[in-house]
């Protein structure tokens, strides 16, 4: 969200009449109502005050930047205001403030006032800026002020340093947020899937009959798994609303997604459809000022009530059947697929399910096949695959030739081994991360020959899995054991091709690694981090040791939180926002409870970034954070 899309002429005011702080309060947010920005001034008043009930929001220098996310703000602004008399508000170092920024940000789950803030906090560190806001003559003037860009100093709080302005910038962070709801929902529904599609696979295997058990401890289990592979699109449309509108929307996502699936077949895409329509409609709802009696039911009662409704009655009346009609013609489509049309596409998904190693490319990928499993199971053939193919090729690399590879990383190609052949694809990442310019290619054409191999052996994996851990579920075992040997051995021989022996001076160096232990201590970390993926395994802890040790050589305390398979782990508590200078955020899923955080400089990255370029992402941000702390303290 940037400043220049949220401040307008109307929304200036260069001569406030206000002598109090009551007062300009008022008057500030009488511009945000005659703009129609806010839906209900006393509403979104009372948030903000509730807000300077914690801490004032009155800076050095005369800065105060009131803020609030209210239900009454419609759409997310800032009003700016001069006072010329200036105005007792509570500023730290005692003295009248007489430039204001109120900004009104929407209860929901984006967090615009904290990108607001990092950009306003980037504007008052540059040289004369307060001066000539203080002395701009017209409304023009003064957003002209606000909006310029000036490059030198641009702020680096959401790594806009790594990212430069584009006019399509706005429509690219709103495709990574529909990617990351997305994400969020699929990582909640892989256990379903995985647990369902593995235990009625053995069902089926055991019996010896090619069909799902009647009868017996065999029936059990197969209705064990028919019941995760039922509940599954449920999870992932419900968990997508979740991440967009909390709590609320998960009653009305998981709902409309059962009905979508169940009464009109539309699968998975029926559910991902699905969850995004209930995240928005309780989004909007949320918007609908309640009475004060009635405040505390709305996410409880009338938010998942009326939601649901207006949800179900979307499916029902409107998209149910033209969505299971394209899945059907998919379904088809995928069936009717031979020869080069299948090589095709078993040349797209290999190398997406190889690139980024268990991350969002990957996720894509073996999503399609893992949700086709029942209809489609060589899909999965192929993919199972190329699951596995990179930590098992790089393995490989290992031994063929130790001299091209550090000790740790030897070290690493033992695990590497393991982790491929129970279907974990993120086995791969030290090695890519070391060295990623020839390590990468080679597993993406390693995976792209051992997908093509098993569609072409016609292979069929009736679990939503990958690795030989499957292979009691796998028609087709020796196509299956063939392309992946093929997918292995193809990425060993790239990488050792391109990589050069290791020398003296680079094996040191791994010895005289020290390992680094993770900080749980409260309050003592000049540094926080959260980092989350989509699966909540390798990513979100290969991220979080990657900082750790970055953070060890700078000599910098950080503490970091995982929010991943097990929950959130070494949870950052108010003391150590208290007392922490900056908040990295390296995800690839939406981050949960982001609130804790408000008004802290905050970077939103990826876990690749900071797996790669860890070291620079602390020390950049560090320095720039340190430079906006008089403005950004306490916000």
């Amino acid at each position: 969200m940037k400043i220049e899309s949220l401040i307008t002429n109307q929304l200036i005011c260069l001569d406030l009449k206000a002598t109090n702080k009551k007062d300009v309060l008022i008057e500030m947010a009488t511009l945000l109502e005659s703009t129609q920005c806010i839906s209900d001034k006393k509403a979104y008043l009372s948030d903000v005050w509730a807000r300077e009930d914690i801490s004032s929001t009155g800076f050095e220098d005369g800065i105060a930047i009131p803020h609030a996310k209210s239900a009454a703000v419609i759409k997310p602004a800032v009003a700016v205001g001069i006072s010329r008399a200036g105005i007792e508000y509570g500023a730290d170092d005692g003295e009248l403030s007489n430039i204001f920024f109120m900004i009104a940000s929407p209860d929901g789950g984006d967090n615009h006032h904290i990108e607001v803030l990092a950009q306003i906090s980037s504007k008052l560190i540059e040289d004369g800026f307060t001066d000539k806001l203080r002395a701009a003559k017209t409304a023009e003037e003064a957003v002209t002020l606000l909006t310029q860009i000036t490059p030198q100093k641009k702020t680096p709080s959401a790594m806009q340093s790594a990212q430069p302005e584009k006019p399509t910038s706005s429509f690219k962070a709103s495709l990574g947020r529909m990617k990351q709801h997305l994400l969020f929902g699929t990582s909640h529904m892989i256990p379903f899937i995985v647990a369902g599609g593995v235990l009625l696979s053995l069902s089926v295997m055991i019996s010896g009959k090619g069909a799902v058990p009647e009868t017996g401890v065999l029936k059990d289990i197969a209705e064990m798994g028919i019941a995760g592979l039922t509940l599954f699109t449920a999870i992932l449309g419900g968990y997508i609303a979740y991440s967009i509108a909390d709590k609320p929307g998960l009653a009305p996502g998981m709902i409309g997604s059962w009905i979508a699936v169940q009464q009109y077949n539309t699968g998975f895409l029926g559910a991902i459809v699905v969850g995004f329509i209930a995240g928005f409609v309780v989004q909007q709802l949320k918007r609908i000022k309640l009475p004060d009696s009635m405040t505390s039911l709305g996410s409880i009662f009338i938010y998942p009530l009326i939601g649901t409704f207006i949800v179900c009655s979307i499916v029902m009346w409107g998209i149910g059947e033209p969505i299971a009609h394209m899945m059907t013609s998919m379904n088809e489509w995928l069936a009717g697929m031979a020869g080069s049309g299948k090589v095709l596409l078993g040349a797209i998904l290999g190398g997406m399910t190889a690139f980024d190693m268990g991350g969002p490319i990957n996720k894509v990928a073996t999503l399609f096949a893992q949700t086709q499993v029942d209809t489609q199971p060589w899909l999965m053939g192929g993919v199972g695959i190329a699951i596995c193919v990179p930590p098992l090729g790089m393995a490989l690399a290992t031994i063929l030739s130790p001299k091209r590879y550090k000790k740790d990383e030897r070290e690493a190609g033992k695990a590497a081994a393991i982790m491929g052949m129970i279907g974990i694809t993120e086995g791969a990442i030290p090695f890519a991360a070391a060295d990623p310019i020839r390590v990468i290619p080679a597993i993406v054409v390693g995976g792209i020959v051992g997908n093509v191999t098993g569609f072409m052996f016609n292979v069929l994996n009736h679990a939503p899995w990958g690795g030989w851990i499957v292979l009691p579920v796998v028609d087709g075992k020796i196509g299956y054991i063939v392309g992946t040997i093929a997918g292995a051995v193809v990425t060993a021989l790239i990488v050792n091709l391109l990589k050069k022996p290791v020398t003296e001076e680079d094996e040191n160096e791994t010895m005289n690694y020290t390992p680094v232990e993770s900080i749980s201590e409260e309050g003592v970390a000049q540094v926080l981090a959260i980092t989350s993926c989509p699966s909540g395994v390798a990513h979100t802890f290969l991220a979080a040791k990657s900082l750790e040790k970055a953070a060890s050589k700078l000599g910098i305390k950080i503490k970091v939180e995982t929010q991943g398979a097990n929950g959130i782990v070494n949870r950052l508590t108010a003391k150590d926002v208290a007392n922490a200078e900056l908040v990295i955020f390296a995800h690839d899923v939406a981050i949960k409870e982001i609130q804790r955080f408000d008004g802290m400089h905050i970077v939103d990255t990826k876990t690749k970034e900071a797996m790669n370029n860890a070291e620079q992402l602390i020390r950049a941000n560090l320095a720039q954070a340190k430079s906006d702390s008089a403005v950004t303290a306490n916000a």
